[in-house]
């Protein structure tokens, strides 16, 4: 006897063909709505089962310590065997607090989320418990997260406390799960029901628990309605499958290396798993007599791989316009029905389509002629989602999305090959610049909005606009066109995709160019505020922010606190929230409601290819999402298909979150083809050259490469490069090979190189308070020049100078130079904070860089550590060499926008959402914007007093003139233009690099400061690589005095020196060769002359 559940009690029957509305099962309404909706049989057979019903223990007694009083309320977490738990482990859990619309009665919010002080106020043996004051409110409830010691999220998603519901404000909450218990004991009961999810479906029949080492029988609990739970009298009356142990195989442990040594088990391979997991799935593990044991969540990702993935690779998804119809293609083969919604241009719902469903793929389909392009739609999907417990039925825009309504609100179908959304010789757009040496590419990293948002030569609807790009003869345009001629080759974005955090409605958005007024009315917590006096006034944002700034101080960083209101209303984010990865984000068109983002992106592109004459580099943020679960707005990928897309915690089941928001999982099939296929549509459909991944480290590397593989196919020059950073639930491997920096040598995927930036900039990003001035580099002073503080000692300069030279070798593992202490090493056994400093087998796999768009300006960083005495000329030149140790190297470099005008934000660390007052980019060079208020509390609070001590201290030091900043423009073009103009700075193999590149001024006895660096051109070193030179010798003088480098053959000073750079250095004749005279804080560049065109000995590398 077999047993059978189905959501339909009826034969399975033929879906209609969407395409034909009419009959079968349709119907239409008298406004003229259609409706095909039939949603197909699901039918899972399981085989008989005859073992006891599992039943749960007895709670005995749980009591409840405190109760909630007036204006109070009172969390409990309730663990199991909290016994085991130490007193101060849980006196280290904490909540975090928060008021919203939705929520506000909580009278202590969290300032963020590193906040830890709202602390339990008591613990015993059934876990920490809060009490938390309340204040009046609109509304009756509470937001919060629990966290533990680590401030990973326990909840899982955002908990709260309904009064309505939990009239006496005492509740109980267990790991995993934001359900209110208004019983502390049925909350401890549950427990040892099914709690947390530690079990793993990782094929379609294998299965992986390790908590059921003690049990009789372990049984996997199938309820397609959700809703999974004991009855009335503590039994669980589900259908289950009987699980028998096994023996993973070798390719499910390589696949799943953090679950390899845990228990497996198998499912019978009669019963067809495709259907069973579209239901809820619980573990239970029992004794003999059906005592519950344990019991857990089942994460099912790994099945969903096993069973869909393969028939689903090649299908095209999302919405395809072909002829007079649309297809429409959507995974998500855990959902019980999936229909497609469509919408007219007013949002008003036209109709309702059933899609059919491929159980081979997992794949929804639909054709049909009633979708044209233009038309929104949505999908109304009806899928167990797991952190709510039961199926949900909601509307969910399509992640394949290719056009939106204004705030992502419908996905529209487009026809990206539409020449309506085409600029006037789009199909005819080639690149500027060639791709196959990606060593002659100099990077400029800019941000859509910080380019032109403040500009007044901007045209005022182009501001902060993709159209700004386009605009003739502004200043900002004109900037990157002279940059273009020196030899920026390359234009990279911040993100430009759909992005989750920026309002796209213009009337619902106050930016500080507009009336404070308007602020006061989108954000009504100004009204309520200190700024309050503001809203009558005729004054803009930005001239109350001017005002305010007389009062800011240590005591009083009012400048800071005004912008939070600012930033919470503001267009202004860099963008590393994604929403819809392939869709342009709308806030940067001029209307952001349907493909309009789409033409004027594509002009952008264009203007700045044909025009500025830049390839362009697009930011991708693959490694997260803004949001996860069933209810957030911005929740996409998980409510299509839960608990696949996101990764999630191997034992708790919540989401990762790592790297800031909700972690994805690049590792899952499906999701590497979303992957995929959207780097394809930007490369194809927006013609982007390079691809810049965020958080790379978190995606595995062959996940990389294979995306690389498919983009190539597209265009063979694609370049990949990204943060190759080692941490979080994926560090060392434990998950997947990483794409890590010690991974990527050999691969072509670039990397950026923390090894030079912290050696130039000096500590490293993470330090705070007087750690920061403490912590010279070397192009700051480091030991040559040591503030009243520094305490970087000769030894400790040496070797930033060490990490520098190999730094600007290409930072290969296998390059061979002598260190400081006079040995000969390989620039793998060169340490950089106990971890290998060489890693790249390719120069071309290395971003050498000093100053990005995270982390204070590489101006703030340097007045942290000069000296305060030093002039602003020598800390002019300081930006100067420090840009040089990047521009003049074998590696790859990329520069922060605004490096080059000395840009500021004020100190501020992170301003990824701190607007455009602190974001400012002037490149009319009237202000490097030094000096407009504190920075932001919550992330440099800890380093104010420090930041106005080096304000005032500095004084006009520390604030550039118009004349400095312009000289330092021309510093840094003359820089670009010493790049493009040799090739022997771009050699672009790590052969080549180390037949031709070598040190002098090495070893225990060097100059501290000074770098001296040769590249060979001459006969032994193999092809000609430059037929005007026989090498060339390049030189640093990060010191405040002037040196001389003696050398053994001709030399003269690179006629590309055209600026005040190293326009004071020279050659001069000595008795055995010539002496190369460098001024202080200054880089040169020397040619050794080919003599009478006939290639000499150039300048052997010495043997190593």
């Amino acid at each position: 006897m077999n047993f059978k559940l189905s959501t339909v009690a009826k034969a399975v029957i033929p879906l209609c063909s969407a395409f034909v509305i009419v009959g079968c099962n349709s119907s239409s309404s008298a406004d003229g709505k259609f409706d095909t909706t039939n949603p197909p049989a699901i039918d899972i057979e399981l085989p008989e089962t005859d073992g006891p019903t599992a039943f749960l223990p007895q709670s005995g007694s749980v009591e409840e310590p405190i109760k909630a009083g007036a204006d109070e309320a009172v969390i409990y977490m309730v663990a199991k065997n909290s016994h085991a738990k130490s007193l101060s482990s849980y006196n280290n859990y904490s909540l975090h607090v928060w008021n919203n619309d939705a929520c506000d009665r909580a009278a202590k919010e969290s300032s963020g989320w590193d906040d830890k002080s709202i602390a339990p106020v008591g613990v015993d043996e059934f876990g920490p418990y809060w009490k938390l004051p309340l204040k009046s409110g609109s509304t009756d409830c509470i937001n919060f997260i629990i966290r533990d010691e680590s401030l990973s999220n326990l909840s899982g998603s955002d908990a709260k406390i309904d009064f309505n519901e939990i009239k006496d404000r005492t509740a109980s909450y267990v790991a995993g799960s934001t359900q209110a218990y208004d019983d502390r004991g049925d909350a401890y009961v549950l427990l040892f029901g099914v709690a947390n999810a530690e079990a793993h479906l990782v094929e379609g029949h294998t299965f992986i628990w390790d908590g059921a080492e003690s049990a009789d029988e372990v049984r996997l609990y199938v309820q397609l309605e959700g809703g999974f739970g004991p009855n009335s009298e503590n039994k669980y009356d589900a259908e289950y499958i009987v699980l028998e142990p096994t023996v993973l195989s070798a390719d499910v442990k390589a696949k799943f290396p953090h679950l390899a040594n845990k228990r497996a088990y198998t499912i019978d391979n009669s019963i067809d798993m495709r259907p069973v997991i579209k239901a809820e799935l619980a573990a239970i593990a029992v004794d003999e007599e059906g005592l519950v044991l344990n019991g857990t969540k089942v994460q099912p990702a790994g099945a969903f791989d096993q069973l869909f993935a393969a028939a689903a690779a090649d299908i095209a998804l999302g919405a395809v316009i072909d002829g007079n119809a649309t297809q429409f293609n959507v995974w998500a083969p855990s959902a019980q029905n999936v229909v497609t919604v469509l919408f007219d241009d007013n949002k008003e719902e036209l109709g309702r389509l059933q899609m059919n469903y491929d159980e081979a793929s997992g794949v929804w389909s639909l054709e049909t002629d009633k979708a044209p392009s233009g038309t929104y739609f949505r999908y109304l999907v009806d899928v167990f989602h797991p952190v709510s417990g039961k199926v949900e039925s909601y509307q969910v825009t399509d992640p394949y999305s290719l056009s939106l309504s204004m705030n992502s609100e419908y996905s529209q179908v487009i026809d990206l090959d539409d020449p309506d959304l085409k600029p006037q010789g789009w199909d005819d757009l080639k690149r500027p610049i060639d791709q196959s040496n990606p060593a002659q590419f100099v990077i400029y990293e800019s941000h859509v909005r910080d380019f032109s948002a403040q500009d007044e030569s901007t045209a005022a609807n182009a501001r902060g606009k993709f159209i700004a790009f386009s605009q003739p003869d502004t200043v900002p345009v004109n900037h990157l066109k002279s940059l273009s001629e020196s030899g920026v080759t390359h234009l990279h974005l911040l993100p430009i995709f759909d992005i989750a955090t920026i309002n796209e409605n213009p009337n619902e958005a106050a930016n500080i160019e507009e009336p404070f007024s308007k602020l006061c009315d989108v954000n009504a917590a100004v009204k309520s505020s200190p700024f309050s006096k503001y809203c009558a006034s005729d004054m803009t944002i930005a001239q109350a922010l001017e005002e305010v700034k007389q009062d800011d101080s240590e005591a009083n960083p009012v400048v800071q606190a005004l912008n939070r209101f600012v930033s919470d209303a503001d267009g202004f984010n860099w963008g590393y929230d994604p929403f819809h990865y392939t869709v342009p984000e709308g806030s940067y068109s001029t209307n952001p409601d349907g493909p309009q983002r789409i033409k004027e992106l594509r002009e952008a592109v264009m203007a700045v290819k044909n025009d500025i004459g830049m390839n362009v580099v697009m930011d991708v943020v693959y490694n997260h999402t803004n949001s996860a679960g069933p209810e957030a707005r911005t929740s996409v990928l998980d409510k299509l298909v839960p608990w696949y897309y996101q990764r999630l915690n191997p034992v708790t089941g919540n989401v990762e979150n790592t790297t800031c928001c909700s972690n994805t999982a690049p590792e899952r099939a499906m999701f590497e083809k979303m992957i995929s296929d959207s780097l394809v549509v930007w490369s194809r459909d927006y013609k982007i050259d390079s691809f810049r991944f965020d958080l790379m480290g978190h995606h595995p590397l062959d996940q990389m490469q294979r995306s690389l593989l498919e983009v190539q196919k597209v265009d063979p020059n694609t370049y990949f490069y990204g943060e190759g950073w080692n941490f979080g639930e994926v560090e060392n491997d434990a998950l997947f090979v990483q794409a890590t920096q010690p991974n990527l040598g050999g691969t072509g995927i670039g990397s950026f190189s923390d090894r030079l930036r912290d050696a130039v900039r000096g500590g490293s990003p993470f330090d705070s308070k007087e750690g920061i001035r403490k912590t010279q580099g070397f192009g700051n002073g480091a030991f040559v020049q040591p503030n009243e503080i520094s305490d970087v000692t000769k030894e400790v300069a040496l070797h930033l100078a060490d990490l520098t030279r190999l730094g600007m070798a290409g930072n290969l593992k296998d390059f061979r130079f002598v260190d400081s202490k006079g040995e000969t090493i390989r620039g793998d056994e060169l340490d950089y904070n106990k971890q290998p400093a060489g890693y790249a087998v390719n120069p071309t796999e290395i971003q050498n860089y000093v100053s990005k768009h995270d982390n204070q300006t590489l101006w703030d960083n340097n007045q942290y550590k000069i000296g305060y005495d030093v002039t602003v000329g020598e800390r002019v030149r300081m930006q100067a060499v420090s840009i040089a140790t990047a521009m003049l190297g074998q590696g790859m470099p990329f520069t922060h926008m605004g490096s080059e005008l000395l840009r500021s934000k004020s100190m501020q660390r992170d301003s990824y959402d701190s607007g455009d007052w602190y974001n400012l980019v002037d490149f009319t060079l009237n202000d490097n914007n030094w000096d407009k208020g504190l920075p932001r509390k919550d992330k440099d609070g800890d380093n104010y007093a420090l930041i106005d001590e080096v304000i005032s201290s500095a004084g006009a030091n520390a604030k550039p003139t118009q004349a400095d900043m312009t000289a330092m423009v021309e510093y840094f073009k003359e820089l670009a233009l010493l790049r493009k103009s040799y090739p022997l700075i771009t050699l672009g193999t790590g052969e080549e690099v180390n037949k031709r590149v070598d040190f002098h001024n090495t070893g225990s006895a060097q100059t501290p400061g000074l770098i001296v660096m040769s590249i060979d051109n001459g006969t032994a070193s193999g092809t000609d690589r430059d037929s005007n030179l026989d090498g060339l010798v390049i030189v640093i003088n990060a010191t405040d005095k002037a040196q001389d480098i003696n050398w053994v053959t001709d030399l003269t000073l690179s006629p590309y020196h055209t600026s005040a750079l190293a326009s004071q250095a020279s050659v001069v004749d000595a008795a055995n060769g010539v002496v190369a005279k460098v001024p202080a804080w200054t880089p040169a560049v020397f040619e050794i002359p080919r003599k009478e065109g006939v290639r000499g000995q150039g300048i052997p590398v010495s043997k190593k």
